[in-house]
C-alpha cells in the first residue's frame, strides 16, 4: 500500500492551554467548539491529545492504558472523534518515561505504533524525555554512559538443543578493540568491533547469546548484532548493580545453512546518534503499523532541534521541531521562527520543518504580532496546531486563523516551505513556489521601527529563490492577501511598501496574467 505524502497538518493540541490537566470532558468540548465555530470547516481537523493521557503504569501485556479516571471510554475518545469530523492524535516519548513521567515507549516502540493505529489514531508526537545524556549533550554531567559496552566475553548459538559457544579470543577483531582478561574492551570506540565466524547445519532462526562481565551501571548500554554483514538485531544490556557476574543478553536471528558471520559492533558515538537510533525505532514501528491498518500516520519527532533532525528524519518523519518550545511572547515567536526560517533546502514535500505549535491569540501577542505569526508559520509550510482555549476566542483572531487564503498558502499542494533572504538587518524576503505556476511573497519588519521605501525588483526573484521561474516577457499580476479590499492588480517591475510598521508582515500571491 503506498501513502501519499501528508500535507502539514491542521489541529488543536491540549498542551499548550491545558498541559496535564486533560480529560476526555475537556477534549470532547474543545473538539466540539471547533466544529460549531469554523474551525473543522477550516481544515482544522487533528485533535491532539498530549501528555498525561495516559495511565502511569503499562497493562498485564504490556500495552499503555488510559488513565480511565479521565479518560472513562478510554481509546474509544479517537472513534468518538472520528465520528465529529476529526482526526486523532496521541503522544508519547522516546525515553523511558515521558516529559511528565508517564511510561514511555523506548523498547516497546513495535507495540505501541501497533497499539495506537488500532485505537485509531493517526498523528503520534513522539518526545525527548528520560534519555540518556550523552557527551555530546550540554546537560552531560556522568561518565557512565549508553555508549560504553561491557567486555565481551564469548558469543553463543543455540537452536535449543545444544549450544556453540564461541569465545572472545576466537573473534576477529578490528582495533581499538582488545582482547584483555579473555573477554574483549573497547567496542565502544569508532571502527571497533569483533567478528565471530561459525557454522550451523540448516537455515533458520537462532537464538545468539552474548556472554559479558556485569559491572554496575546505572544506564542500559547497546550494542548492534549484524549477521553476514547485514543489522540483525539491537541488543540492550540492562541496568544492573553488578552483584553477580559474568551474565549474558539473548537475541533471535536467521542464519543460513553453512557458513556464517556474527559481528559486534556499537555505531553510537554521542548524542545524535543515540537520537537517530531511537527515532528510526519508533518511525520503521509506525510504517508497519499503518501499513497494517491501512492508515497514515503523521509522525511528529520532537527532540527540540538538539541533533539537527533537519539532516537526517526526512526519510521517515513527517515534522521535526527546531528549536525549544514557543512561548505566548513576540520574543518566544521570533525565536522559533529564526530557528526554521534557513532550514527550507532541508524540507520536502511531506515531511516539515516544525517551529512549535502556534501561540495565536495567547498571551502578550497583539492582533499584529498574531497576524504576522500565523502568516509566517504558513509561509513556513509549518503545521498550524493552534494552542489557544478555542472555547473563548475572539472574532478577530477566529477570522484570521480561518483566513482560506492564507491557509492555502500553507496546504498548497506543492508542499514546499519559503526560502529566506535577509535584505538589510530586520527585513526578511520569503518567498514560496505555488503548484499553480505563482509564488507567494511574504515581507517581514522584525524591528520594533517603522521600515519605510521597501522595493523589490521583480526581476531579481529567480537570484533570491532558483524555484522561482520568471519571464522576462511576462505580464504580472498580484494580490495583497492581508488587503481584502484590494482586487488582483498588473504589477510593474518592481513591488513597492511604502512603509511596514513594526513586527509586521506584507503578503502579495504574484503569478504571470492568462
Amino acid at each position: 500500500m503506498h501513502m501519499k505524502k501528508l500535507p502539514p497538518i491542521m489541529g488543536w493540541s491540549t498542551w499548550n492551554q491545558f498541559k496535564q490537566d486533560i480529560s476526555e470532558g475537556i477534549v470532547l468540548g474543545v473538539a466540539k467548539a471547533i466544529r460549531d465555530n469554523g474551525l473543522l470547516a477550516a481544515g482544522y481537523n487533528y485533535i491532539n491529545l498530549d501528555d498525561c493521557w495516559q495511565a502511569s503504569q503499562r497493562d498485564e501485556n504490556m500495552r499503555l492504558v488510559f488513565d480511565i479516571g479521565r479518560f472513562p471510554n478510554k481509546e474509544g475518545i479517537a472513534a468518538k472523534l472520528n465520528e465529529m469530523g476529526f482526526k486523532a492524535g496521541i503522544y508519547s516519548s522516546s525515553g523511558s518515561l515521558t516529559c511528565e513521567d508517564m511510561p514511555g515507549s523506548f523498547g516497546y516502540e513495535t507495540l505501541d505504533a501497533m497499539t495506537f493505529a488500532a485505537w485509531g489514531f493517526e498523528y503520534l508526537k513522539y518526545d525527548y524525555c528520560h534519555v540518556v545524556d550523552l557527551p555530546t549533550d550540554p546537560h552531560y554531567k556522568e561518565s557512565n554512559f549508553a555508549t560504553e559496552v561491557p567486555p565481551i566475553l564469548y558469543v553463543g548459538i543455540s537452536t535449543g538443543s545444544n549450544e556453540l559457544v564461541i569465545p572472545a579470543l576466537d573473534g576477529e577483531l578490528v582495533s581499538p578493540a582488545v582482547i584483555k582478561d579473555d573477554a574483549i574492551h573497547g567496542l565502544n570506540c569508532p571502527r571497533a568491533s569483533c567478528t565471530f565466524t561459525f557454522d550451523v547445519p540448516t537455515a533458520g532462526q537462532y537464538q545468539v547469546a552474548i556472554g559479558y562481565i556485569k559491572k554496575e551501571s546505572h544506564h542500559k548500554k547497546f550494542l548492534l548484532l549484524s549477521v553476514n554483514g547485514m543489522p540483525a538485531a539491537q541488543v540492550w544490556f540492562p541496568t544492573t548493580s553488578g552483584w553477580h557476574s559474568p551474565s549474558r543478553v539473548m537475541a533471535m536471528v536467521d542464519l543460513q545453512a553453512g557458513r556464517n558471520t556474527i559481528t559486534l559492533t556499537n555505531p553510537i558515538r554521542g548524542q545524535r546518534d543515540d537520537t537517530l537510533l531511537r527515532y528510526t525505532r519508533m518511525g520503521d514501528a509506525l510504517k508497519k503499523a499503518a501499513l497494517q491498518h491501512k492508515r497514515p500516520i503523521f509522525y511528529a519527532i520532537c527532540e527540540h532541534g538538539r541533533t539537527q533532525p533537519w539532516e537526517w528524519a526526512g526519510d521517515f518523519a513527517s515534522s521535526w521541531r527546531v528549536s525549544g518550545d514557543i512561548f505566548a511572547k513576540w520574543e518566544g515567536v521570533l525565536k522559533c521562527y529564526e530557528a526554521a526560517a534557513d532550514l527550507w533546502r532541508y524540507q520536502q514535500p511531506g515531511s516539515y520543518n516544525d517551529p512549535d505549535m502556534l501561540e495565536v491569540g495567547v498571551g502578550d501577542l497583539t492582533l499584529e504580532q498574531s497576524r504576522s505569526h500565523f502568516v509566517l508559520w504558513c509561509m513556513l509550510s509549518a503545521p498550524l496546531i493552534l494552542g489557544l482555549d478555542v472555547r473563548q476566542i475572539n472574532a478577530e483572531i477566529l477570522r484570521l486563523i480561518t483566513n482560506p487564503t492564507l491557509i492555502a498558502i500553507n496546504q498548497d499542494k506543492l508542499l514546499v516551505q519559503a526560502s529566506r533572504t535577509v535584505l538589510q538587518p530586520g527585513l526578511d524576503l520569503l518567498l514560496k513556489p505555488l503548484e499553480d505556476g505563482r509564488f507567494a511573497l511574504c515581507l517581514f519588519n522584525k524591528t520594533d521601527m517603522p521600515i519605510n521605501d521597501i522595493s523589490i525588483c521583480l526581476s531579481d526573484i529567480t537570484r533570491y529563490d532558483n524555484r522561482i521561474c520568471m519571464q522576462a516577457s511576462s505580464v504580472l499580476l498580484a494580490k495583497d492577501l492581508l488587503d481584502s479590499s484590494v482586487d488582483w492588480f498588473f504589477m510593474g517591475e518592481y513591488i513597492s511598501i511604502a512603509n511596514l510598521q513594526p513586527y509586521c508582515v506584507s503578503l502579495f500571491v504574484i503569478g504571470a496574467s492568462a
